[in-house]
């Protein structure tokens, strides 16, 4: 059959399987009817730019951008290392955000430069219709004046339901202080930086109708203004490090809870104290899912303590009339059982890390069967270390569901019943810890994780022999894998970089032909223009090379002239954009193609 024979409702639904890059490439010049489709579909498109390759970004935003940017209804913008500068791209097009007039979402991540972030925020206030506002992994040097401008900014949205705030600044955290009240804003998150008690009261001050948030709590001060009032929210994510105190009087203010997650260290409720708290402060709580870490009480009386904390969550209130179960794990750092902490938890574990310790010597649960909830399949990032996994306790654990995992080689004979399912696996960080293992092991050992992992898509190096990983790149497969990155590759505790012989083998590698993003360190700058010139599907490089000049007290935004960055422009095609990290100056980024 035709392709031309297909109804417009089923080519519709084809495009939704495509590229907004590869439609306007396959189908664009046609006849009218496919242009018409193709109007049709982008007034409801959705641009995702975050791994497109350069040569794409430059055809979708000369040629086709500017007819339908008032159509889109969200974007995504990143200056990550697959895509550095992105965005200085995008402007330096003559495009602006306030053009986009009926964007609801825009998603930035990566930015590096407060003046790019604040005229993009500029132009947000022009967009009518933006409700969800994202920023993530920013890395920014800013001070309190221009961090208050950027929060009042976001603020005065007007008509903002979702924010997710995610930026670390330079010098020191700035939480939000906005002087703007926003009445549209509902759900809040900020993940990486942590308020005190007099912060997080202005904050729901100024976000009279926020209804779920995730705030990080840390205070360990004892001055504090104590006039909270009522909170509408509903749900909270809190990860909070203060006294149990500040942590009652909080919720005990917070009457129209339903769902609770809470991370607490050194702070410890028992269940019945749970329990009356609830009753009187939280009755409509209906979720509760905590993880609390705390030292015992009792050092000598493991097996009495562990019992009595088991028995205060296995009332009628826990046990039938809410089905919420704990376990308990117990952590000792020797054999004098010195230094012990207890993890306590709800099940089934649903906190997206684990963090494993070796020395867990106890380990009960509130279960009616102690078989039960020893799947973690909500943890999707493990740091899995085998002397951690050896006891007969942390071996009963099976994680289904990792997508980040950090793994030092050779892997104990328990990893593969532990971590059974490798299938979502899309970032891995492997190092060797044992030098006195073959080679050949630790090659069959990587060669089977990549086999299983069929949507592994990046792999980073730590610590390895010089030797071993110039044979593992010559004898290692992977056809998913498209990011590599050596710049952790340390060497006898000393970082390694690359020589003209050991650029050789990458290129030649089955790694080298396919990847497409890398990160590595040099010894010299044509090692930088063989890699870009040999490594044919490469489309991003970041790159430190030992022969800059460059030095860290140096000042991106007061140096007019950048010896290595102008020779490298000289030396490379045009099209090639090459710019000195302004996060971390060491940093080349170069985006290729």
């Amino acid at each position: 059959m035709k392709l031309e024979l297909l109804p417009n409702e089923l080519l519709l639904n084809l495009f939704e399987y495509l590229t907004i890059f590869h439609i306007f490439q396959a189908f664009d010049n046609l006849n009218i009817r496919f242009h018409t489709l193709i109007l049709i579909y982008c007034q409801k498109i959705h641009l995702d730019f975050q791994s497109i390759s350069k040569t794409n970004f430059d055809i979708i935003c000369k040629k086709y951008l500017p007819l339908f940017n008032h159509q889109i209804l969200s974007l995504r913008l990143s200056d990550d290392d697959n895509t550095p500068q992105q965005i200085s791209l995008f402007l330096s097009y003559g495009l602006r955000l306030e053009q986009f007039t009926h964007l609801q979402t825009i998603s930035l991540s990566h930015i590096h430069s407060s003046s790019i972030l604040n005229k993009l925020l500029t132009d947000c206030l022009y967009l009518p219709s933006l409700t969800h506002f994202t920023l993530t992994n920013c890395h920014i040097s800013i001070d309190q004046i221009s961090t208050d401008h950027l929060y009042n900014q976001i603020w005065s949205l007007p008509k903002l339901t979702y924010c997710y705030v995610d930026i670390n600044f330079s010098d020191r955290s700035y939480f939000p202080k906005p002087t703007i009240i926003s009445t549209s804003l509902k759900s809040l998150h900020i993940p990486n930086i942590s308020c005190d008690f007099n912060e997080l009261i202005h904050l729901f001050q100024v976000t009279p109708n926020l209804q779920y948030s995730s705030i990080v709590f840390v205070d360990y001060t004892d001055e504090y203004d104590l006039s909270l009032f009522y909170v509408p929210i509903t749900r909270l994510k809190l990860s909070f490090d203060c006294s149990l105190n500040i942590l009652q009087y909080f919720l005990q203010n917070l009457s129209n809870l339903q769902h609770l997650t809470l991370e607490t260290s050194n702070i410890y409720m028992n269940g019945y104290e749970w329990e009356d708290f609830i009753c009187k402060y939280l009755s409509k709580l209906k979720i509760f899912q905590f993880k609390m870490r705390f030292s015992p009480l009792n050092n000598q009386n493991k097996l009495i303590e562990l019992h009595e904390i088991l028995e205060s969550f296995r009332t009628k209130f826990w046990i039938d009339e809410h089905q919420w179960f704990v376990r308990c794990h117990w952590y000792a750092s020797d054999e004098q059982y010195h230094l012990n902490f207890i993890d306590l938890f709800t099940l089934p574990y649903i906190f997206k890390e684990f963090l494993s310790y070796t020395g867990c010597i106890l380990a009960k649960s509130t279960c009616p069967n102690d078989d039960m909830h020893w799947s973690y399949n909500h943890v999707n990032q493990l740091c899995y270390r085998s002397s951690n996994f050896t006891n007969t306790i942390m071996s009963r654990i099976h994680f289904s569901n990792i997508q980040r995992l950090s793994l030092s080689l050779p892997f104990n004979d328990q990893f593969l019943s532990i971590v059974s399912n490798l299938e979502r696996l899309t970032s891995l960080y492997v190092s060797i810890n044992n030098n006195n293992k073959t080679i050949e092991n630790i090659q069959s050992q990587l060669q089977l994780l990549l086999d299983r992992a069929i949507h592994l898509n990046s792999i980073s190096f730590g610590s390895w022999r010089s030797t071993s990983l110039q044979v593992l790149l010559m004898n290692i497969f992977s056809q998913s894998i498209h990011k590599v990155n050596f710049q952790g590759f340390i060497c006898d505790r000393n970082s390694r970089y690359f020589d003209d012989k050991q650029c050789i083998q990458l290129i030649h590698s089955s790694l080298g032909k396919q990847c497409k993003i890398l990160l590595i360190k040099v010894k010299t700058r044509m090692n930088i223009v063989n890699l870009v010139n040999e490594m044919l599907n490469l489309q991003a490089l970041n790159v430190r090379c030992e022969d800059d000049t460059w030095t860290n007290e140096e000042n991106l935004s007061l140096s007019t002239y950048d010896e290595l960055i102008e020779w490298l422009r000289h030396c490379l095609p045009s099209s090639c954009m090459v710019t000195r990290d302004t996060h971390d100056n060491r940093d080349i980024r170069l985006w290729i193609k």
